[in-house]
């Protein structure tokens, strides 16, 4: 432990301009960093549609599943966000237009766009979509602008869902009006080729086609009934403000915001570097030293033996 302390103590004007110089640059990056970053978010409020509204028959597949659980809706920001169609799409929509324009590696730009992105649930219906940025108007126009083009993406998905579960519905119910049609004549062909009284066996024949002719009118029931539950699921859906309504709206706050965390860790690390460069100067030192002090020692014993060998010559 001496031969470190006595290391400190030779080198503590160099150990002192390291730790000053390193700790001096973090908390000036620190500063700088929360001076320069601004922050906008908006706070979202997930409602649950009616289940009276909508059909919640899992065997179902006509009727849209409602996600309205506000991790799902965190869920689904964060995988649009990992895609760079999104992140253009948004980008497009705000002043950064030109810059994406204009950047050579398109690719980046938009990673280093994503990464400012921060998506968080608060609760069980509360979400929280925040962005940074070095400038007070950019990020409230990147999260309006990334609301905007999730509402987008999910209408439209909508749209193409009920499109094609309309088209599977019309088919289906052209094949149950034409087998409906089908068992009605079979019934009535019998009825007029069999006048009463009917034998036991035209009867049985008579109640398995009257058997047909109910099953057909069930499935055009059922099948209108489907159609109609899911028809007013979409409109349910489609009704604005229903399940997505942002309870704070994002706003370009002039006072710097939302660099704290990354100015912490600045200051954290540059502290620790600090320290780690002095402990290695004084280790550096003492080691240095320890290797100087043998070859020292052997001089001073060498040097009396020669002097008492000249006094032994003469």
């Amino acid at each position: 432990m001496r031969p470190y302390l006595a290391a400190a103590r030779e080198r503590v004007c160099i150990i002192a301009a390291v730790v000053v110089l390193v700790w001096g640059a973090g908390l000036f990056t620190a500063m700088r960093e929360y001076a320069s970053t601004f922050e906008s978010q908006a706070t979202i409020w997930v409602l649950r549609a009616s289940p009276e509204l909508t059909n919640i028959d899992p065997e179902d597949p006509g009727t849209p599943v409602v996600q309205t659980v506000a991790s799902q809706q965190t869920e689904l920001l964060q995988q649009l966000l990992q895609t760079d169609s999104f992140v253009r799409d948004v980008t497009r929509r705000t002043s950064l237009r030109a810059a994406l324009d204009a950047a050579t590696d398109e690719r980046g730009f938009l990673a280093r766009i994503r990464k400012r992105f921060d998506v968080e649930t608060l609760g069980t219906n509360m979400l929280r979509v925040s962005y940074t940025a070095g400038d007070p108007r950019t990020p409230a126009e990147m999260v309006i602008a990334a609301l905007d083009v999730r509402t987008d993406r999910v209408m439209k998905a909508r749209v193409t869902s009920s499109a094609a579960v309309s088209t599977l519905y019309r088919r289906e119910f052209e094949v149950a009006q034409q087998q409906a049609v089908t068992a009605n004549a079979d019934l009535d062909q019998f009825n007029k080729s069999h006048p009463a009284p009917l034998s036991p066996a035209d009867q049985a024949h008579q109640g398995q086609l009257q058997l047909a002719v109910d099953f057909a009118q069930s499935r055009l029931s059922e099948l209108q009934g489907r159609a109609d539950r899911s028809a007013v699921a979409s409109a349910v859906l489609d009704m604005s403000g229903l399940e997505f309504q942002v309870v704070d709206e994002p706003f370009a706050d002039p006072t710097p915001s939302g660099g704290g965390r990354a100015a912490a860790t600045i200051a954290l690390f540059s502290f620790a570097g600090g320290v780690l460069l002095a402990a290695l100067t004084v280790v550096v030192t003492a080691l240095v030293a320890g290797r100087r002090r043998p070859a020292t020692a052997e001089t001073h014993d060498v040097a009396p033996v020669s002097i008492a060998a000249r006094r032994a010559e003469a």
